[in-house]
């Protein structure tokens, strides 16, 4: 993958974090209390925009990456596109759920039902944002 394109596709990830990011926002909005889990996973969603950002200035700054053909950041960055669609799905089911919802109880039985999924997007958005910081951390020193 040449520098262009892993700047573009971190562009594109940070992007959809920044969405992702925007309709917690609106979800905080739709239901008055939100579990501290939504929250956890809001901050890390808001992390990994801020190091996929990093990334894209770096790769651009340097306009060429060093062993590019053996980087695992072109894998990262997919991984992070996938668990960021996965998590956007859960977000719109719950969005429904509180806006559709004429019974609080109803939404917290949804809540609770997403806690498991939230969970493992929440653990694998981190594996992913520490992966991109120690390649971010190797390549300023």
């Amino acid at each position: 993958m040449d520098p262009l394109s892993i700047t573009a596709s971190a562009i594109a990830v940070a992007t959809l974090a920044s969405h992702i990011c925007t309709a917690f926002g609106e979800l905080r909005l739709l239901c008055n209390n939100l579990p501290g889990r939504l929250a956890a996973v809001n901050n890390e969603v808001a992390d990994l925009e801020i190091v996929l950002y990093e990334i894209a200035s770096l790769v651009e700054k340097r306009a060429a990456l060093p062993d590019s053909k053996q980087s695992p950041l072109p894998h990262l960055l997919k991984q992070a596109n996938k668990k960021l669609d996965e998590l956007q799905v859960v977000v719109a089911r719950l969005r429904a759920s509180c806006r559709d919802a004429r019974y609080p109880l109803l939404t917290a039985n949804m809540l609770r039902k997403e806690q498991g999924p939230l969970r493992s997007l929440q653990e694998d958005i981190r594996s992913i944002k520490c992966s991109l910081n120690v390649l971010l951390g190797a390549s300023n020193s």
